[in-house]
């Protein structure tokens, strides 16, 4: 499962991956409680009307439009799943439109992650694959654990998602990969991956790759833990708005880096940043550095509670 405000109202939504069945979402009421509404939002099948297997899932804004969409892996011969936010809550499935759904036939997805891996400002698609029955290229070679399958990477181009695995060698063993956890893991300012495999080694892919701007968060509630569920959008100069979400959830059976990573591209600074608390309450901040991480605890200025329309 994985959470997100994807209706916009400020409150916190909460969708469920289910193996061959219709997928849930559940809409925060605001009072406690909680209405499930995929099926009339466009998330609880897909384009076909078909439920499937729904191993992995993540949220994160991948168009670009500062809301939530939603990704998700299935079986080999399923397609992984793309649904966009309207704006409004609901989803289109977008896994054909975006390139994603032939180059996903062939495999069985578990971990998957939302990740800007060349600082671009767009956000890229990892995928871990694992069969869950014999490969048969795996029993002609005899191999004592025939489940192998290599992951993939792909490339956010303008919305079409262009699959580049094949330059990036270590994510061509075929093994059998379950988890997926993404952070930055030597502090440099790109995101690294954590891959975990059964009947086999973890696998820790160090991003070495990129020589790109980029700005680091790290967002603290009062009581001094992270702030998950906390947004920040940032207005780049070039007039891009990107937004990130503090999470640990997503993916499958694993937690990620809460940290914010922002790619920069050829911004040489990092623009105004909006940061909504989770209780709803804004700051503003300006003129912090890039090429470094910076730590935020709510209210430690003056902007503090402060409502997200301006008011007091």
């Amino acid at each position: 499962m994985v959470s997100g405000d994807f209706n916009q109202d400020g409150w916190p939504d909460l969708y469920v991956a289910n193996d061959a069945m219709p997928n849930h979402l559940w809409i925060n009421q605001g009072d406690g409680s909680f209405v499930e509404d995929a099926l009339m939002l466009g998330t609880a099948v897909n384009s076909q009307g078909q439920p499937e297997a729904s191993m992995g899932v993540v949220a994160g804004d991948i168009d670009g439009d500062g809301d939530e969409d939603l990704f998700m892996t299935h079986l080999r011969e399923e397609t992984n799943t793309l649904y966009v936010n309207d704006g409004d809550g609901g989803f289109r499935d977008r896994s054909i439109a975006s390139s994603l759904a032939a180059a996903s036939r062939g495999f069985t997805g578990f971990g998957t992650a939302l990740v800007d891996f060349d600082l671009d400002g767009w956000l890229d698609i990892v995928v871990v694959n694992g069969a869950v029955r014999a490969v048969q290229s795996e029993t002609q070679r005899q191999q004592a654990f025939p489940y192998g399958q290599p992951n993939q990477l792909f490339h956010n181009q303008d919305g079409r998602y262009i699959e580049i695995s094949d330059q990036v060698p270590a994510l061509a063993f075929a093994e059998t990969s379950r988890g997926l956890a993404a952070g930055d893991i030597d502090n440099d300012g790109d995101p690294d991956l954590l891959i975990a495999n059964n009947h086999g080694p973890a696998r820790l892919l160090l991003n070495t790759a990129q020589d790109r701007r980029w700005f680091g968060l790290r967002l603290l509630e009062r009581s001094g833990r992270d702030a998950i569920g906390a947004a920040v959008t940032m207005r780049l100069a070039d007039g891009r708005t990107l937004m990130r979400r503090v999470r640990v959830d997503g993916s499958y059976l694993s937690a990620s880096d809460p940290r914010l990573l922002f790619g920069l591209a050829e911004n040489n600074a990092s623009g105004e940043l909006v940061i909504t608390w989770p209780d709803g309450s804004c700051e503003y901040r300006t003129g912090l550095a890039v090429n470094q991480y910076h730590q935020i605890t709510q209210g430690e200025e003056n902007t503090a509670g402060q409502n997200c329309n301006g008011e007091d």
